[in-house]
């Protein structure tokens, strides 16, 4: 459980490290290079907000598992999954499931460590 865990928190980062990439294709050349940066800066805070969130609470895996579950749930009101879920499986496979599924995971191992002392 222990490798599961370690697995979770590089796919965390590895989530955030694709959402900066993706934010790169605000340098489309539409605007000024300074309002591009602006649009790229803007883009990317989230993967970037969740990097740091999970390299802060790196230790923390109670903290950082409701964290991701509020971020899970947030986003699936934010993107209104609900709506059109035909057309938005893929992102919700690729950001909602890693999500809930991770800090699912950390509430269960530090469950089962408190249990162990």
């Amino acid at each position: 459980m222990k490798t599961a865990v370690k697995v979770c928190k590089y796919l965390i980062v590895l989530l955030g490290a694709f959402i900066i990439l993706m934010s790169f294709d605000s340098f489309d050349g539409t605007d000024s290079f300074w309002g591009m940066l602006l649009e790229f800066l803007m883009n990317s805070l989230p993967g970037i907000g969740l990097i740091g969130l999970t390299i802060l609470l790196w230790k923390r895996e109670m903290i950082l598992g409701i964290l991701l579950i509020f971020a899970g749930i947030g986003l699936f009101f934010l993107f209104k999954f609900y709506r059109e879920f035909s057309e938005k499986w893929i992102t919700m496979l690729v950001v909602e499931i890693p999500l809930l599924g991770s800090g699912t995971l950390f509430l269960f191992y530090k469950r089962a460590q408190l249990r162990k002392h």
